[in-house]
């Protein structure tokens, strides 16, 4: 993380530190919006997705990074000094129900044939990082490498109306940016490892039960897409560093006109 660059960086400050298909996403979405935000702060779904890769991928790090609350509510001045104390010492804070949903998510996947053959034998928590043609570089964490030698594989945790159907999963993983993710991983690790991987299959959990598991193959037009994408907005990340200028969607007055169906529909 000490290499990433932040919103705060320059042209100068920028270089040797690194972009990532995070940031890229962000930046693609409106550049302005990118420049201007606060520094994120940790969602529920951001802590427990956490959670979930800790036990799944560094099962041995649980006990270092985590510990279950001895109590089941915070309203207490004993119970409040004991979560700030804990979590400023770096350990995070989780209630049991956590901890049972993260185990039954993760047994969820292996109950799953197509999911478990990915993850046994597997590589997990790899690292990338590589130079670009601008000053920064680019990286990544990618969370399984199959033994197949032609796989990545990401894991994701997601709401249940993203499971729904194979429209709002479609639909989930371009706005999601995920495409985009795939083309920046595959291209990213070949360029720093010299092995080429040119499957990409994204594993989906649901958050709450039934913790429904899907496998999903991008096709490689997709992640040829998603690779475009990501070198487009590197592109012009790296423009707009250079000329501290940072545009946004709405420069201007924008004419909008109303959706498609909104003509049609009675």
């Amino acid at each position: 993380r000490a290499c990433d660059i932040t919103n705060q960086d320059t042209h100068i400050t920028s270089h040797g530190k690194s972009v990532s298909k995070s940031l890229i996403c962000d930046f693609i979405k409106d550049a302005a919006a990118w420049k201007n935000k606060p520094k994120k702060v940790a969602t529920a779904a951001m802590k427990s997705g956490s959670l979930f890769d800790c036990l799944l991928t560094t099962p041995e790090r649980f006990n270092e990074d985590y510990v279950v609350s001895p109590y089941p509510e915070f309203r207490t001045n004993e119970a409040k000094a004991w979560r700030a104390e804990t979590i400023e010492s770096g350990i995070n804070v989780i209630t049991a129900d956590q901890l049972e949903t993260a185990q039954h998510q993760i047994a969820s996947l292996y109950a799953k044939p197509e999911a478990a053959a990915l993850l046994n034998g597997a590589q997990f928590q790899v690292a990338f990082r590589h130079k670009t043609k601008h000053p920064f570089w680019s990286k990544g964490l990618i969370d399984v490498l199959p033994d197949d030698g032609q796989t990545i594989v990401d894991i994701k945790t997601c709401e249940p109306r993203a499971l729904e159907s194979l429209r709002s999963m479609q639909r989930h993983i371009f706005d999601w940016g995920y495409a985009v993710q795939a083309g920046c991983y595959c291209d990213g690790y070949s360029f720093s490892s010299g092995e080429e991987r040119t499957r990409f299959k994204f594993i989906f959990v649901g958050s709450v039960a039934p913790y429904t598991c899907a496998v999903i193959e991008l096709p490689f037009a997709a992640i040829s897409f998603g690779a475009d994408q990501y070198r487009n907005g590197a592109n012009r990340f790296a423009e707009c560093l250079a000329t501290n200028k940072w545009p946004s969607m709405w420069d201007g007055e924008v004419e909008l006109d109303l959706p498609e169906y909104a003509y049609t529909e009675r």
